[in-house]
């Protein structure tokens, strides 16, 4: 017992020790990344495998959403709903909105993202109709992450941080303004004390699967020509010195060449008294190395997605684990996209609000600024929502149609298009009795 006493671990130590010292001594706080550290463009280079690239995509796809909303902070409030209103026609003037979102979105890969707001004076009717000069927001312009840096600030023992930014024109770091720091947004993912203020990355743990990836599609290219053309040998008359005993390297240099040759034009010619024979080796080394990509790349889609079973499996046990695993990517996927409503809710409506509050207090408004919704698109079974919808309408529930025809995979009438009049004999959801959707609920 008295050992284990004597024997401390510093763990604690050399945490609170290493984050003091930087705080104090450093001059910026670097990103705590071992693959930066080893290689400054690690990134680029895990994003131009196939797998990494598509599993890392497709999440990003699926945080930056096809659709977006704003919602007022009083639902009820008529002046909650003009805010919306205001906000959504300013926010339509952005170019290119669906790709600076998935810019964004990619935070999770690389633990933060940054984008410049870009704006210009326009005179719109936006609110009562009245015209006024709005600052209009047209462009997210994506930034590097490498330009800007956390600089840390030691003011009598009270520490502290802030950003600056590189000037590409004054060839330095530069402090950020406040209007700088306004028209910045700044995504950072998982903002805990060890990151530093850089995030945490999804590629400190994919870059131990890449290494590894790497190297086993090296070996396996390796492989190709050695499992496709087998070895061949050669036992010739004369590959020894008669007098020395050792290998006559000019012969064999000289059978090696003709071998290759001859084997490039798909013929062997040889002495008769020559013996020449191809071996074509097992399949248990080349078995080894599919072995081995397959899990590394089940291991990467689960490291990015949080499952490894495509949507292909449609029966079985595989098509309910699959169902499984389909939840938990969207809650995976529903926590990053919510994360991104907060930084858009923060930056970039805090951002139009603050250029715009001389209009915004004459709307009365200035107080109400919405928040940014991207929507959820988890896909839905039309006939299991139909059920759903059926038995809360029965139930007295009044229902969105606009909500509940999307969810169902129809739309609105057009104006003079032949319609089935509602309860005019269709039959509601067989499961759940004669609950009808009322029209216009």
């Amino acid at each position: 017992m008295s050992q284990e006493i004597r024997l401390r671990n510093q763990a604690r130590n050399l945490y609170t020790r290493a984050l003091s010292s930087v705080y104090r001594n450093a001059v910026e706080l670097h990103d705590p990344s071992l693959w930066l550290l080893r290689d400054p463009e690690v990134e680029e280079k895990m994003l131009r495998d196939a797998d990494i690239r598509h599993a890392v995509g497709y999440r990003r796809h699926l945080i930056a959403g096809k659709d977006w909303s704003l919602v007022p902070r009083d639902e009820t409030a008529e002046l909650g709903r003009r805010a919306v209103h205001v906000g959504t026609e300013l926010l339509k003037e952005i170019e290119g909105f669906t790709a600076a979102r998935m810019n964004l979105a990619r935070a999770f890969f690389s633990g933060a993202r940054f984008a410049r707001i870009h704006g210009e004076p326009r005179i719109l009717r936006l609110g009562d109709g009245k015209p006024r000069t709005w600052w209009v927001p047209t462009r997210l312009e994506d930034v590097d992450k490498r330009m800007f840096r956390i600089v840390p600030h030691n003011d009598e023992g009270d520490l502290s941080a802030h950003w600056e930014r590189w000037d590409v024109g004054k060839v330095e770091f530069i402090p950020e303004t406040r209007l700088d720091a306004l028209h910045t947004i700044k995504h950072v993912y998982q903002d805990d004390e060890a990151s530093l203020g850089h995030g945490t990355a999804l590629r400190e743990a994919l870059g131990f699967v890449w290494y590894s990836k790497e190297h086993v599609l090296s070996e396996s290219m390796a492989a190709v020509e050695k499992f496709a053309q087998g070895i061949l040998t050669a036992k010739i008359d004369g590959a020894r010195d008669a007098e020395t005993g050792l290998p006559n390297e000019e012969l064999i240099a000289e059978w090696v060449a003709m071998l290759e040759d001859l084997r490039a034009r798909h013929v062997l010619v040889y002495d008769k008294s020559d013996d020449v024979e191809i071996m074509h080796g097992g399949g248990d080394g080349w078995q080894l190395l599919e072995t081995i990509r397959t899990e590394l790349r089940t291991t990467i889609y689960t490291l990015v997605m949080g499952a490894n079973l495509t949507t292909a499996a449609s029966e079985g046990g595989s098509y309910a684990l699959a169902e499984i695993q389909e939840n938990s990517t969207e809650a995976l996927i529903q926590f990053d996209r919510e994360t991104l409503q907060e930084t858009l809710s923060r930056s970039l409506l805090r951002c139009i609000w603050t250029r715009n509050r001389p209009n915004l207090v004459e709307l009365g408004i200035s107080e109400e600024c919405p928040f940014f919704h991207i929507t959820q698109e988890k896909r839905q079974d039309p006939q299991e929502r139909a059920n759903v919808a059926a038995v809360l309408n029965g139930i007295g529930v009044d229902l969105s149609l606009g909500e509940l025809l999307e969810q169902t995979g129809f739309s609105r009438p057009e104006p003079g298009e032949e319609v089935i009049d509602g309860g005019s004999g269709i039959p509601a959801a067989p499961d759940f009795g004669g609950g009808r959707f009322k029209g216009g609920a």
